[in-house]
């Protein structure tokens, strides 16, 4: 299975100075603390209020269609409690598909870039080491790691679109004709 592959090749790396590095990238992303304050301190912004709501609203989506629907129905077991890979972090007591942290991170940042290409291609960044983060951690399957991808996006997207459709605040548009 070339998943296990995976895995078992980002076991064999582990190392000093990636350990931590990986530790801290996958807590920073735990249930999407950090989409939360910077949509907070966004809102704070006459300038950035529409982004920040956009961000706190699409991890939010993605935390119900993710935690909410898609891990009760598929119940897929975590690659360690298959194979005997190496934890660095306590083993979650959730199942496997999809990643939640890693559709949280592309929520987020799929958020932030549809209102900044420049923020959000940094955000973007992040996401895909918190993807990484949970393949090295061997807590989540590659296919997690792209479906939680996936689903953030998609979220996102939808979630912006909803709001620039329905609600009022959020139908104006800046020079370019991109959402502000």
């Amino acid at each position: 299975m070339w998943e296990l592959d995976v895995l078992q090749w980002f076991d064999s790396v582990h190392g000093p100075v990636l350990d931590p590095l990986m530790v801290g990238i996958t807590y920073s992303a735990t249930s999407g603390l950090v989409w939360f304050v910077l949509g907070f301190l966004m809102t704070c912004s006459q300038r950035w209020r529409r982004c920040g709501v956009s961000v706190i609203v699409s991890v939010i989506a993605a935390y119900v269609v993710v935690d909410v629907v898609l891990k009760p129905m598929v119940c897929r077991e975590r690659p360690f409690m298959v194979e005997d890979l190496d934890l660095l972090i306590l083993a979650p007591d959730s199942w496997s598909f999809p990643s939640g942290h890693t559709a949280s991170a592309f929520a987020g940042a799929t958020a932030l870039l549809i209102h900044s290409r420049r923020w959000g291609a940094a955000a973007m960044v992040y996401a895909v080491l918190v993807g990484i983060s949970r393949l090295y951690l061997c807590v989540h399957w590659p296919t997690d790691v792209v479906a939680g991808a996936l689903v953030g996006i998609a979220v996102a997207f939808a979630a912006t679109w909803f709001m620039s459709r329905w609600i009022p605040y959020f139908r104006e548009l800046d020079r370019d004709g991109a959402l502000v």
